[in-house]
């Protein structure tokens, strides 16, 4: 069969300007005063208590052995003229074994908080870090997390006006889970023995301001 060869004019976005947050914690709880209780807009980890396995929630949690997150795309908006605002929203699952057992348990968050997990700090209340300001929040059944990134933190040209897209990357997720200490603060009342868990996740993550741009290549026709 020939195929006949002819210009085809096509639609292509173009970066110009890119801002890049490697190790950015997305998962994070905000730091309190110790005395006080003053937020601090500072990030830390989430301080999760998961209950003990048995019938008399007796043995402990002994390992984190893997964590999944599942994330939805990404958006973004056009703040005031001067910054962009990303939002992704996420599920996080961990693979737990506990003491004196060889099976493994798969814990979803933030399903599973109020019925086998609590955590310290009410995470539907917004989690602040003041740093590039950047949120994070339970909103239904997921959680939320945003950054809201000035014109001036990006390399490149920022287009005049509004006429532009934003391509928003998620790459190398990485996590951190420390076991503390066991005590009375899993679920129920009075709450049952339960193991603390201080959890973080961290992606890195590439935001690029683009415009479309039409350019003509050969192309073939069968």
């Amino acid at each position: 069969m020939n195929c006949e060869k002819k210009l085809v004019n096509i639609l292509v976005l173009k970066p110009l300007s890119r801002f890049r947050a490697n190790d950015t914690q997305i998962f994070f709880q905000e730091k309190r005063d110790p005395v006080t209780g003053a937020r601090l807009g500072i990030k830390e980890p989430v301080t999760l208590f998961i209950n003990n396995a048995g019938d008399f929630n007796e043995f402990p949690l002994e390992c984190v052995q893997c964590v999944i997150v599942r994330t939805d795309e990404p958006t973004w908006s056009l703040v005031c003229g001067k910054r962009i605002k990303i939002s992704v929203g996420f599920k996080v699952l961990l693979l737990v074994k506990f003491a004196d057992s060889n099976t493994y348990e798969l814990i979803t968050l933030p399903d599973d908080i109020g019925t086998r997990v609590t955590t310290l700090y009410d995470l539907t209340e917004v989690q602040v870090s003041r740093s590039i300001i950047q949120t994070m929040q339970i909103v239904g059944d997921r959680f939320i997390f945003t950054m809201s990134i000035p014109f001036s933190e990006f390399e490149g040209t920022i287009p005049a006006g509004d006429d532009f897209d934003v391509i928003i990357t998620l790459r190398n997720m990485t996590w951190n889970a420390d076991i503390g200490e066991t005590g009375f603060h899993g679920t129920g009342s009075p709450p049952v023995p339960s193991s603390r868990v201080d959890l973080s996740i961290f992606y890195d993550i590439l935001v690029q301001i683009a415009t479309e741009e039409e350019i003509t290549v050969t192309g073939t026709v069968g």
